[in-house]
């Protein structure tokens, strides 16, 4: 990937506004448990459009995500739904912006 400006990294441990501003998504890293769960990726707030949705496998450990070219930009915000609280421990969310 190549991109203009340097990415940063922010971490979500339950539902909520990742970035409060525009931003493109560059990658995902998820600390997941043994259940399986989704995280809902949504420009606009929690009700807004969804980007992209991250089903997390039914076993525990790290897992990465990255986006490719320019990743999905988000023009307003970028809100992370957790779908079940049990299945991450955390999520660090890679975005340039």
């Amino acid at each position: 990937m190549s991109f203009a400006s340097d990415i940063q990294a922010t971490t979500l441990t339950n539902t909520g506004t990742a970035v409060p501003r525009r931003v493109r998504l560059a990658g995902v890293n998820v600390i997941a448990t043994a259940t399986s769960g989704t995280l809902t990726f949504r420009d606009g707030g929690a009700t807004g459009t969804v980007k992209l949705t991250y089903t997390t496998p039914a076993a525990a450990g790290a897992y990465d995500l990255l986006i490719p070219d320019n990743g999905i930009l988000f023009s307003t915000d970028m809100h992370v739904t957790f779908s079940n609280n049990t299945h991450v421990t955390n999520v660090v969310i890679l975005y340039v912006g």
